[in-house]
């Protein structure tokens, strides 16, 4: 049976560029982004580069917790066996989504967590499987938990270096849920990439969008018994303390399992 890998935000950046990487081994992907028009164009350039692979199509904007309900819930039922959480953005206004919480929380981290339980019944019958989360070195080294239950962040960074932070919480947490279903998680910092959204809001100051997608594939090609693993600069490496901390973990888990239980 084909397998596929899915990558979320690979219309451009770092989800493209892997995604191309992708097709050029002959894998089945679904991308996502949340223009069809960009969906379409991706779909062109992964097929110039192999015209054998077959690719589906996925329209959701993250900031919509009932579009990506609604959108993902179409391809449950394909045989799934990766699943690469890369879309991000950075708010740098303090802007409420419809469902109630800061833009950048939401996408960053709400959003692939929904994806994420929406997918583990998916994963965990096609396993082995790989859940890849792209964080940041930016994640946050203490949190508010309070700040995250409602939004309310202080500031627009705050609310990204919290959103990472999240994204290591919930892979050691799920890494810890699925040991012994053959599906391996980690969290990864991609290294400091001039995609579109470093060089919008602090210059290009990073390496090259052609070379941020190596972390990713560094991740992918690691056996599956390394799981529950903060990576950086191809290699295990140290995240802020609070994120080992299981009580910590319990606690974001928690928390953003109610704030979508109303979509599960």
């Amino acid at each position: 049976m084909k397998k596929y890998i899915m990558i979320t935000g690979s219309t451009d950046g770092i989800g493209l560029q892997t995604a191309i990487e992708f097709s050029k081994a002959g894998k089945n992907l679904i991308i996502h982004g949340r223009n069809n028009e960009k969906l379409a164009k991706a779909k062109n350039i992964l097929l110039s580069h192999n015209r054998n692979i077959d690719i589906v199509t996925v329209c959701a904007d993250f900031s919509k917790l009932k579009e990506v309900k609604n959108a993902f819930s179409s391809i449950k039922h394909l045989p799934i066996n990766v699943l690469i959480n890369n879309a991000a953005c950075f708010s740098n206004t303090h802007t409420i989504t419809d469902d109630g919480f800061e833009m950048t929380y939401q996408v960053n981290h709400l959003s692939p967590f929904l994806l994420t339980i929406m997918l583990t019944d998916t994963l965990i019958k096609n396993a082995p499987s790989k859940i890849i989360i792209v964080s940041s070195m930016a994640h946050a080294q203490t949190i508010n938990f309070d700040s995250v239950k409602t939004g309310d962040f202080s500031y627009s960074y705050q609310g990204y270096s919290d959103s990472k932070l999240c994204n290591i919480l919930v892979a050691f947490k799920f890494a810890s849920i699925l040991k012994d279903k053959n599906i391996s998680v980690n969290c990864i910092h991609p290294g400091v990439v001039n995609t579109k959204l470093l060089t919008d809001n602090w210059g290009a100051c990073g390496i090259p969008v052609e070379n941020g997608y190596k972390m990713i594939m560094y991740a992918y090609n690691l056996p599956n018994d390394v799981s529950g693993n903060y990576l950086k600069d191809f290699k295990i490496a140290q995240a802020a303390n609070i994120a080992y901390n299981t009580k910590v973990q319990d606690r974001c888990y928690e928390i953003s399992m109610n704030q979508i239980a109303k979509y599960l």
